[in-house]
């Protein structure tokens, strides 16, 4: 560890000077140019007082082809999980605290549209790595301008294709890739477009994936069909478009494994689960239009949408059963006041109506007696401003919102226990964001104070046992950050340092049952160090090789300053779920005739697991390579990813009060086989 923060250091510091101004497009899919990031609506490359990494569709496209999971673990401050297959967690900078399942405390948008339920549960696994072509993260809270949350914001999005080498897109566009792989690892996917005059294009992408999983009772199959409309507008700035986006998903739940059976064999699943068929089961609509224009002097977008699914899951213990309907909208003003002032106002507004029922399970085909019905009524409201104020080589941000969530539930029947309504509101009258940052040169430096309100999800308030937690509060935090960026030509270098102070924090446990349940866990300090860094020594044509070198590391503190449970004391103790350190590094090669290789070599630290910090995940180191050569329209490329054979877990369970099952095993040594046209 020591060796490789002072290599760098090393790196950080004397890569400018050792490295000529070259083209960074020079080296096709995976160059790193100056990029235009969209966070708060600022359209600046540099200049943006926030922490935010970019992944576009040529790195995207370097890493696995069945999740984000790679791409996004490259990121400092960022880790992606997987209990099982398809069953996804996103913890940036230790947000999987209170998420043992889903992900929460992060608010999404796929294609300017608000992605997930009110309160933040998002059901990232209805979406396919064909559905998204760009990936922005904006790390820690953000003062409500994208809704509550103290993790952060993903934004995805899709884009229009062209025909490589052409200035204008071609008429028609054609695009299609299948990959088989390792424990029955069988990928496809296919995009088409049509133009629709100069500015407008139909677009369908479908997706399939399946497998049998690396671990018994561990298969998944799921099938994504988009369609995209976009029409340019006859005023100069307006646009509109249409996204339609289905999905039916279907996985089993292995279930987590104590100790002695994860190092018996980790591949088994937990006793019982096979039995009791547990598994998730959905079906989801998603139907969304955005709209670009200006009013005069002011810019408006619009994003409306509405969705729904089906729900089934048959559990160990239980067997749940549930549909939702929802939809809201985001809408957003901007003007420039003057050259080096711009103002933005917005509201966003989310609803749903979810109908759920919980039976017994007694063999996993079909549900048994009702346990207990509800009737679930969800809103959320956001108000939000920004003024950006940019003289000279300097900008200030400041930013302030309202937000307000509200549950009502009607529980209409109970065996054991009342019915009736209960109601649960949870707000936050004012968030506020500031931020400073300065330009000097090459480099760009910034402060910021941010803060993050995140309410329960439904799913905490409400839990599958039938308890409705109206005693569990908000989480509410300020954080401090200290930022640094730096790019000249192909080479980049960025660090940020973050004190994040968060009251009421939400963590989670499990009752006896195995049941995921939550509670308030006082104060805690959250402490990192983020820093990434990238240089292309050699670029293609001008060098007979192309060579591109990436890494990134992240620092945790993570402790309880207040947490007192059942009578015993864990202030001081480590918070779960938090990796101390985490290290990426990578190399990629290019030869003039398309011959690719790319290393990628992952180290995550030893994890706590429990709040008592007496049961630890090992760390791991994860090596990963990709060869791939193009034939004429073809390109055919080979994945490997655990080449170690490292025994590790992608998605820990934290606090189990029953069964100590910790420990969700990822796949062993395995292998990927594609050809895209």
């Amino acid at each position: 560890m020591r060796l490789f923060l002072l290599l760098l250091i090393l790196f950080c510091t004397c890569g400018p000077a050792l490295i000529r101004a070259q083209s960074l497009d020079s080296l096709p899919e995976y160059t790193a140019p100056a990029a235009t990031v969209s966070a708060y609506g600022n359209g600046a490359s540099t200049r943006s007082a926030a922490p935010v990494s970019l992944l576009r569709e040529a790195e995207l496209e370097r890493y696995d082809e069945s999740s984000l999971l790679s791409g996004l673990n490259r990121l400092p401050g960022v880790r992606f999980e997987e209990r099982a297959t398809a069953s996804y967690r996103v913890a940036i900078r230790g947000a999987s605290l209170r998420a043992p399942f889903g992900v929460r405390n992060t608010q999404v948008y796929w294609n300017g549209l608000p992605y997930g339920d009110p309160g933040g549960d998002v059901p990232l696994n209805f979406l396919d790595a064909v559905n998204m072509d760009r990936v922005e993260v904006i790390r820690g809270p953000s003062g409500g301008f994208y809704g509550p949350g103290t993790a952060g914001t993903l934004l995805l999005n899709t884009r229009s294709i062209a025909a490589e080498g052409m200035v204008a897109p071609a008429p028609r566009y054609f695009r299609a890739g299948l990959t088989t792989g390792s424990f029955g690892f069988l990928r496809g996917e296919l995009t088409a477009q049509q133009q629709q005059g100069p500015d407008g294009y139909n677009q369908f992408r479908l997706g399939y994936q399946r497998t049998d999983g690396y671990r018994d009772h561990s298969a998944m199959e799921r099938l994504t069909l988009q369609y995209s409309a976009v029409r340019k507008g006859n005023t100069p700035g307006a646009k509109t478009a249409l996204h339609a986006l289905y999905t039916k998903l279907d996985y089993e739940l292995p279930g987590g494994l104590n100790p002695e059976q994860y190092a018996e064999n980790p591949r088994q699943a937990r006793p019982g689960s096979a039995a009791k068929n547990a598994s998730i089961h959905y079906h989801n609509l998603l139907l969304g239009l955005t709209d670009e224009r200006k009013l005069g002097r002011w810019k408006l977008e619009s994003a409306l949408y509405t969705t729904g699914f089906y729900f089934d899951h048959p559990f160990n213990f239980d067997y749940k059963r549930e549909a939702n309907l929802g939809g809201g909208g985001r809408f957003a003003l901007r003007r420039l006041l003057a050259d080096d002032l711009a103002l933005a106002l917005g509201v966003e507004s989310r609803l749903q109506y979810r109908t759920g029922q919980n039976f017994t399970n007694p063999d996993g085909t079909r549900p048994g007696d009702l346990n207990f019905s509800d009737e679930v009524f969800s809103t959320e409201g956001l108000l939000f401003g920004q003024l950006v104020y940019t003289p000279d080589n300097w900008d200030f941000h400041l930013g302030l919102s309202s937000s307000e969530l509200g549950y009502a539930v009607d529980r209409t029947f109970a065996s054991n226990g009342p019915t009736g309504k209960t109601e649960f509101t949870a707000s936050r009258p004012l968030s506020l964001r500031l931020a400073a940052g300065r330009t000097f040169g090459a480099s760009y430096l910034y402060l910021s104070r941010t803060d993050g309100f995140s309410p329960p999800t439904l799913d905490e308030f409400r839990t599958n046992e039938g308890s409705l937690n109206v005693d569990l509060d908000p989480e509410v935090g300020t954080n401090y950050e200290l930022g640094y960026r730096y790019r000249f030509t192909d080479f980049s270098v960025e660090a940020t340092f973050f004190h994040f102070a968060l009251q009421e924090a939400i963590t989670s446990f499990t009752d006896e049952r195995g049941t995921q349940l939550f509670r308030n866990a006082g104060k805690t300090r959250q402490q990192g160090l983020e820093m990434a860094a990238n240089w292309q020594p050699l670029s293609l044509p001008e060098a007979a090789v192309g060579l591109q070198l990436y890494a990134s590391y992240t620092y945790y503190n993570f402790t309880y300053r207040d947490f007192e449970q059942s009578g015993t004391d864990f202030s001081g103790n480590d918070i779960p779920g938090a990796a101390p350190h985490t290290v990426n590094l990578e190399v990629g090669t290019q030869l003039r005739n398309g011959l690719r290789l790319d290393l990628f070599h992952n180290y995550t630290a030893a994890i706590p697991l429990n709040d008592a910090n007496d049961v630890f995940a090992d760390d791991f180191h994860l090596l990963r390579a990709r060869l791939s050569y193009p034939f004429g329209k073809f390109t055919v490329f080979v994945t490997g990813s655990n080449l170690l054979d490292e025994r590790m877990s992608f998605g820990n369970d934290l606090n189990p009060q029953f069964g100590n099952r910790y420990f969700q095993p990822a796949p062993g040594r395995n292998w990927q086989l594609g050809v895209k046209f």
